[in-house]
């Protein structure tokens, strides 16, 4: 309550007395207590009266009601005193009260403070309100993510693979639980330091998501470099196979920390619902268990612990251990094909492609390139491959095909390698080859992987000399600003494109933009998977400078187009750098 209520409240409570306690109307009201005094005498002629006296000097109260005279100044003052009333109330009846319009300023004032209080009340409470939640948001990812990695923590992968189980017993279906766990990671921390380490859980926990579907799961249940994987919606035991063979293959790149590559392996335990268990308990210790079985055998490899897929697992494992043996005993051979120029057919260029000979039969390169990236395979067999191609292009060279150009397809793996630019530089010192005549194929699907890397990779190469072909033209998804500004000599439109190309205008559009690309930067153009002549014809007027495929000749051992290549100097028609066809060509001679 304001001041001025409260006088004003203490003053009315004595005004009511003392008109209580005055005569009533006519003067007949009884007093208690001794007889009020008599009004006093008017003033003399020339004196003022009570409201207009000077400051200072007591003045006569007016007249009561009924002719009495009501308390002095001075008595009302006593007596408001006796009462426990302010002293100021007499001011009040005095009529010496604040004015009216500074009243209403200071009420005003009081409002605006109040006003003001609100308002900072209001927002020091929405602050409150949002820390809170900020804090029930923390504590909610605190319990779902793990801070390290961002994974799930076990609270949530428990829940997810909770239902997971429901979903898989009401269809009918299998998932898979998945431990994994690094090879000597405790080795590598230690060497590394802790940060580093913590880069690499990062660095591996981002390549493993990489390689799962859209409904699969990776969480790190505890600290430490295990990784817990569950993939659900399995329809078939096989299915599990190609899934640890991604994720083995997700590690194989090295991993860059700190100036340092560092190369990584893993052990991986599955355990599959229903085979291996029913609740989340069974299935986590079953997964563990198998595990640490495979990292008593040395890691570096997954293995399954229902029976039943035990036997998959192990033909897997045993194709991977007849393919090392075929690389380290000679059972590895090269098989050629020939390039050839679109108009004339003289062969520019003979590609290299990798045969397995298992049993009694050829493997080809793409059955097994899987297993080889998975396996650890795939730059040991590059290596194998590109010694090999370059010392049968000496013999051909020494037998007096001296322009002729050989092609050897590098992965991804063998272009991320830091070791490559060394070891093509070697070959090339070993085997005498020009440079000039040896050309490095790499596919343009697997480029967008790593375009900055590759980038650079493949400058270094074509410092020293040699081509570079950029192959499966139209099948990948290269941006055209990286393709401007890959390093490249030619550029090899992909066999569907060509196939198609008589009869569907987009793979026609394709193979014209293809041939647009490269005149801009001036690169021939090499078409695959040519196999009619209606084919050779398009290619022809579309400019297309040469052409692989059955049409010129199909895969064939090192003797097979030694025979070829005579074949044509004994025509007079010596392999010569390639060159743009003339627009107006309609023929041209097969060699096969």
């Amino acid at each position: 309550m304001s001041d001025w209520k409260r006088r004003w409240s203490s003053i009315l409570p004595f005004r009511r007395a003392t008109q209580d306690t005055s005569l009533g109307q006519g003067g007949t009201g009884p007093l208690e207590g001794p007889a009020a005094p008599a009004a006093a005498p008017p003033p003399p002629d020339g004196a003022v009266s009570g409201e207009q006296a000077p400051a200072g000097e007591p003045t006569a109260a007016p007249p009561a009601v009924g002719g009495e005279a009501p308390l002095p100044v001075d008595l009302a003052a006593d007596a408001a005193g006796s009462a426990g009333l302010p002293e100021a109330t007499t001011a009040s009846e005095s009529g010496a009260a604040e004015p009216p319009a500074l009243r209403e300023t200071e009420l005003e004032a009081e409002i605006r403070e109040l006003r003001e209080e609100r308002r900072r009340l209001t927002a020091a409470l929405a602050h409150e309100r949002g820390e809170r939640l900020r804090l029930e948001e923390e504590v909610r990812i605190l319990a779902d993510q793990d801070p390290l990695t961002g994974l799930a923590t076990a609270r949530r992968f428990n829940d997810r693979l909770a239902v997971a189980i429901i979903h898989a017993r009401r269809v009918r279906q299998k998932l898979a639980i998945v431990q994994m766990g690094l090879d000597r990671f405790k080795a590598v921390n230690e060497k590394l330091g802790p940060s580093l380490g913590d880069d690499l859980l990062r660095s591996v926990a981002l390549a493993l998501e990489s390689a799962l579907r859209q409904g699969d799961t990776i969480a790190r249940l505890a600290e430490g470099d295990l990784f817990t994987i569950l993939l659900p919606g399995l329809k078939r035991d096989e299915d599990i196979t190609v899934m640890a063979d991604k994720l083995r293959l997700a590690l194989r790149s090295p991993f860059s920390l700190g100036g340092h590559d560092v190369q990584v392996s893993a052990s991986f335990g599955i355990a599959l619902f229903p085979d291996d268990g029913e609740d989340n308990e069974s299935l986590l210790h079953n997964a563990t268990l198998t595990m640490q079985r495979v990292k008593q055998r040395g890691g570096d490899g997954w293995d399954v612990h229902a029976p039943r897929s035990r036997a998959i697992a192990a033909e897997q494992q045993a194709r991977e251990s007849a393919l090392r043996r075929a690389l380290a005993k000679d059972g590895l051979e090269l098989y050629w094909q020939p390039v050839v120029e679109s108009e004339t057919g003289a062969i520019v260029a003979m590609e290299s492609l990798l045969r397995w000979r298992a049993g009694d039969g050829l493997v080809s390169s793409a059955d097994f390139v899987s297993l080889a990236d998975v396996s650890g395979l795939a730059v040991p067999l590059g290596q194998w491959t590109l010694r090999a191609a370059c010392r049968q292009a000496r013999k051909w060279h020494d037998a007096g095909h001296s322009k002729l150009v050989v092609s050897v397809n590098i992965s991804v793996r063998q272009l991320a390698h830091a070791a490559l630019v060394k070891l093509v530089r070697r070959v090339l010192e070993e085997t005498g080859l020009p440079a000039s005549c040896l050309e490095l194929e790499v596919s343009e699907a697997e480029l967008p992987h790593g375009p900055e890397l590759a980038i650079e990779r493949l400058g270094e190469l074509r410092r020293l000399g040699l081509r570079i072909a950029l192959d499966d033209f139209g099948v990948g998804e290269s941006r055209i600003a990286h393709l401007y500004r890959y390093p490249l000599d030619t550029l090899k439109i992909d066999g569907s494109i060509v196939r198609d190309a008589v009869t569907n205008r987009d793979h026609e559009a394709v193979i014209a933009a293809a041939v647009a690309l490269a005149r801009s930067r001036r690169l021939r153009v090499v078409a695959g998977g040519v196999e009619s002549e209606a084919q050779r014809v398009l290619l022809v007027r579309w400019q297309c400078d040469c052409m692989q495929g059955n049409l010129s000749g199909p895969p064939v051992t090192a003797a097979e187009a030694e025979g070829l290549l005579i074949r044509q100097r004994r025509t007079g028609q010596d392999a010569a750098p390639p060159a743009a066809p003339s627009p107006g060509a309609d023929s041209a001679r097969r060699l096969l």
